[in-house]
């Protein structure tokens, strides 16, 4: 049975920022579960990672050389032994002898310094070594990398390769991580059809599907579940029972007031519980947000920029929330390389392609405003958004802007 009707559109439009919060607010980072360590790359840690042994855990040999004692500098000494890596050799170093020791190996008893092969000279069974001999030259002390008991990754952490090579270096085989959210996509629209399908009149190939679905890739998700539905109520309440164990549930289109904008209705009758409707925003005024228990739900207008901008800008925010990590995209700050028309009462996001400047970090940045909200085409090879307020003067060429990167940019 349904959860009761609960959805209902706000009176006024909501501002931007203002939707982002209310979307981070209702993202719950996923219950904690482990996952072998090869497959926690790119994951947060759900608990705090520590040493269970000192590193390293013998005196280590830091180079190619000599196990010596410093009373030997400047004298020839007798080469007694060889010590490789992996192998721990009980013979001590006496005064007058010493050991040929590899990088990595533990340096036997009584080892004062490692001298590196390049500064001595091998005659025969014995090695010249040089007048000047550090104390522990060369030597890596027991726990000199880390101590038994240290906090290696604090819990939040995001898990690197490098993280993934310190937890193994202590032999931890599985590790407790949040896991990723799960992706249920729906397109909607009779006019939509797929992509190896031959468009009648008045119908067009499906470029939200495949475009969505190129975004949640490159977030790092799990391919999510696809699905189209028609113009129908039933047909798009039948897709989202398909999807109904996904974390997060994309609709594109459907989300306005023509006749045949159904999503409010079939969320309605879902059991879905409104969290805005309408952001004052262009493109994509008619961005829907709703959340049903855990699960949170988005109607994305049908136009692609539009549908674009709510998945780089909303959906990312909260796939990053349930992740237990930072929200905020990552940004940057430049030069306009032409001017930026306001867009009246709305703020307006703008396509734009960012390059270096002739100093590090010195970007310039180039508008790709497009044709409308439907211009894939124009603006194709953008790397990054621009956040324009409402009601500015036009920005001129040579302002300083701010702008955010684009999920997926090469």
């Amino acid at each position: 049975m349904r959860a009761s009707a609960t959805m209902s559109e706000p009176a006024t439009m909501i501002r931007p920022d203002a939707a982002v919060e209310m979307v981070v607010r209702a993202a719950e980072p996923r219950p904690a579960r482990s996952v072998p360590l090869a497959d926690a790359v790119g994951l947060r840690l759900a608990e705090t990672v520590t040493a269970d042994d000192d590193a390293p855990p013998f005196p280590r040999a830091m180079m190619d050389g000599y196990a010596v004692r410093r009373v030997d500098a400047g004298r020839a000494v007798r080469v007694v032994g060889r010590v490789p890596a992996g192998h721990f050799i009980d013979t001590r170093v006496e005064g007058g002898t010493c050991l040929e020791i590899m990088t990595g190996a533990a340096c036997p008893p009584e080892t004062e310094a490692v001298v590196p092969v390049e500064r001595t000279r091998r005659e025969d069974e014995a090695v010249v070594l040089p007048a000047a001999i550090e104390a522990a030259e060369n030597i890596a002390a027991v726990g000199s990398d880390c101590r038994s008991g240290q906090t290696i990754l604090a819990a939040g952490a995001a898990i690197t390769p490098l993280a993934v090579a310190a937890m193994a270096s202590f032999g931890r085989t599985a590790v407790r991580v949040v896991p990723r959210p799960t992706l249920g996509i729906i397109t909607t629209g009779t006019e939509v059809v797929a992509l190896d399908a031959q468009p009648a009149p008045g119908q067009i190939r499906d470029a939200n599907g495949p475009m969505l679905l190129a975004l949640a890739t490159a977030l790092g998700l799990d391919r999510p579940r696809h699905f189209r539905a028609g113009d129908r109520v039933a047909t798009i309440l039948a897709a989202l029972e398909r999807v109904a164990d996904r974390d997060i549930i994309l609709l594109a289109g459907g989300v306005s007031v023509g006749r045949y904008d159904l999503v409010p209705e079939a969320l309605r009758q879902y059991g879905a519980e409104t969290l805005f409707h309408k952001v004052r925003q262009k493109p994509g005024k008619p961005l829907l947000a709703a959340r049903r228990g855990r699960q949170l739900l988005f109607g994305l207008p049908g136009n692609p920029l539009a549908c674009h901008l709510g998945f780089q800008r909303y959906v990312a925010a909260a796939v990053r929330a349930m992740q237990a990590a930072d929200p905020t995209p990552e940004g940057a700050d430049g030069m306009l390389s032409s001017a930026v028309a306001t867009k009246g009462g709305r703020t307006h996001f703008v396509l734009a392609s960012a390059e270096q400047g002739e100093r590090p970090g010195a970007w310039r940045v180039h508008p790709m405003p497009g044709a409308s909200s439907a211009d894939v085409f124009g603006t194709a090879g953008a790397n990054c958004y621009l956040e324009v307020p409402p009601g500015r003067e036009p920005l001129p060429a040579g302002s300083q802007v701010a702008f955010t990167w684009l999920i997926g940019r090469s």
